[in-house]
């Protein structure tokens, strides 16, 4: 079994992940869920037209996502040849060197508080490559280098706030059957879960960091998009400018700031802008389309306008040919190529539950009719491994959870939150773990032996939470 592992690790696993959600379906029974009503159960097995045509349904999914992954690649294929951005990676290596900790402490809160806060979590993907690129030039291990970039990303889902597309269709499907919750429900409890794991993963990534520096065994992350030989006199400040501007639009882009904080500014801004007219023609409205949306309510692709344009103005700035500029952007289309196709994988398994809801069998044993935050941590726990789409949990158990959860139904909430989020830490159906783990060639094996101390304490103090929540 181990030899079986050593190579293509991480296909493998999702591949064994995909039959073992097949063979359930044949064993276990599954009700038909119409408007998220559950009728009667029955056997649905996914057959082999079944298993071959999925892909197809978890692109129309998905597909967004797993376009954004490959616009990534694009994104920094460019980059990386232009000398501002080499230039400007080796200069903030060199400042950082001999402050490891710092970098590490600093680029995983970072990361998990943009992906609490975002409305969009596959968005934070954009600036990883970036943090990595800075990790390989301070000579950072792998592991290091995974736990304080993509890791991090699972921490924020853990800790959701404000943030994460899941949360809000999941009170958006639990609306159909109660109105009580919503995005600031146990707000407070939530941003000290936060708060609580980003202090818990840096002291066990700290101690893995002084680890590896004292052993010198683990193996150095690569930079999947190292560019050419540096130009030292290449222009900084404009680089700095462009990541600056695209931070800046996916703050304003992907905050909820209308429906979080009551903000109608930019609503009415885009209104007013859209509606600037010369003569009858509203100009600016035909330049940014029909399907511009204002700050706030964006979808994943508006993000790729604002990286499409800033790609044009590196072009422009640092003189890359058109030929050259093409090569760029299809090598790292090429380079993300197999985090994409895990994606792909990884997404049937979504299909399969929605076509066979076995997920909603398993939570009715497990809710029970009396209100136990354990069992209720289980039921979450097992309903993520397979959902993928947090939004879905609410669409199939939702009634059950109204039900069942009586005056407790902020906590069960609550619970489902934070179980999504350590499914995504360990799971081989976790898109975003193994994006990250095939990105910087890590194995599976050596990712739980780095994570599961971790997991184990931060799974005991949200069960202590839990737990206090519910019965005092």
């Amino acid at each position: 079994m181990k030899k079986f592992f050593e190579k293509y690790d991480l296909f493998k696993i999702v591949c064994l992940a995909i039959l073992v959600t097949v063979v359930l379906t044949w064993i276990i029974p599954s009700p038909t869920v119409t408007n998220g009503m559950a009728g009667a159960d029955s056997i649905k097995r996914v057959g082999l037209v079944d298993l071959f045509s999925s892909g197809v349904y978890g692109v129309n999914f998905f597909l967004q996502q797993i376009l954004l992954v490959l616009f990534v690649g694009v994104f920094y294929g460019v980059l990386s040849k232009s000398s501002g951005y080499q230039v400007l990676v080796s200069r903030v290596a060199s400042k950082l060197k001999g402050k490891e900790s710092l970098f590490v402490i600093f680029s995983s809160a970072i990361i998990a508080l943009l992906t609490s806060l975002l409305s969009q979590t596959f968005v934070v993907l954009i600036f990883i490559p970036l943090i990595i690129s800075i990790a390989s030039k301070m000579k950072l291990d792998k592991l290091t280098t995974m736990l304080c970039s993509f890791g991090a990303i699972l921490v924020g889902i853990v800790g959701a706030t404000f943030g994460t597309e899941g949360v809000s269709y999941f009170i958006n499907y639990l609306s159909m059957y109660d109105t009580t919750i919503d995005i600031k429900t146990l707000l407070g409890i939530r941003f000290g879960i936060l708060a609580l794991a980003l202090i818990l993963y840096n002291f066990f990534t700290l101690l893995h960091l002084k680890k590896a520096r004292k052993n010198n065994k683990e193996e150095m992350v690569l930079d999947l998009f190292e560019g050419t030989e540096e130009n030292k006199k290449a222009k900084v400040w404009p680089m700095v400018l462009f990541l600056i501007v695209l931070f800046s639009f996916t703050i304003l882009g992907y905050v909820n700031w209308e429906e979080n904080f009551g903000l109608t500014l930019f609503r009415e801004f885009h209104e007013w802008l859209t509606e600037l007219a010369i003569d009858k023609y509203t100009i600016i409205s035909y330049i940014l389309g029909s399907r511009a949306t204002y700050f706030g309510f964006w979808e994943l692709y508006q993000i790729f306008t604002v990286m499409g344009v800033l790609l044009l103005f590196v072009k422009i700035i640092y003189r890359i040919k058109l030929d050259d500029f093409i090569e760029e952007a299809i090598d790292g289309l090429r380079k993300m190529a197999k985090p994409a196709l895990l994606m792909f994988l990884i997404f049937t398994v979504f299909v399969f539950i929605y076509w066979t809801p076995f997920t909603y069998t398993l939570s009715k044993g497990l809710i029970g009719e009396t209100f136990n935050p354990f069992l209720i941590a289980v039921s979450g726990f097992v309903s993520a491994l397979f959902h993928l789409d947090f939004g879905y949990t609410s669409y199939l158990l939702g009634e059950l959870m109204t039900t069942n959860f009586g005056n407790s139904l902020d906590v069960g909430f609550l619970i489902y939150v934070t179980m999504n989020g350590m499914v995504q830490i360990i799971a081989p159906t976790s898109a975003l773990l193994f994006i990250g783990l095939s990105y910087l060639d890590l194995p599976y094996k050596n990712w739980m032996k780095g994570i599961w101390k971790f997991f184990i304490a931060l799974f005991i103090l949200l069960f202590i939470i839990f737990a206090l929540l519910a019965y005092l």
